[in-house]
């Protein structure tokens, strides 16, 4: 499967309650989290859509509770497993942690590095 995400995406221990006209308020776990959105896991399957539109609030240790509801976008639905898209950027809301781009950026590093060896003995 080809990656097309644009953000790093890094787990995090924060839930949510979703917020719909007509389903009331669900809550759930978030998987992981991207400064452009969130994928989260139901306990049971819900008749959730693509482009369907909720907002979520998000709780946890780290998480200002005074924070608003993000209006959020449904971009991803396999089984109880969601993928939610912010409306609008969340960037100036939450950003992972440096150290947390650090490692991706030194796995990142050592693919390069392993990928330039291999070619390296190709040549």
């Amino acid at each position: 499967m080809i990656e097309r995400r644009q953000h790093k995406r890094v787990e995090v221990s924060f839930w949510a309650s979703l917020k719909h006209p007509l389903l009331g308020t669900i809550t759930c776990d978030i998987q992981d989290m991207s400064i452009s959105g969130v994928s989260i896991k139901l306990d049971e399957e819900l008749n959730f859509f693509v482009m369907m539109e909720l907002d979520v609030r998000i709780h946890g240790e780290g998480w200002d509770e005074t924070m608003p509801a993000l209006p959020v976008r449904v971009v991803r639905v396999q089984a109880q497993e969601i993928g939610l898209q912010f409306v609008e950027s969340c960037e100036e809301i939450w950003a992972p942690q440096d150290d947390e781009f650090d490692l991706a950026q030194a796995d990142l590093d050592l693919g390069v590095s392993a990928m330039a060896e291999q070619l390296g003995e190709q040549v």
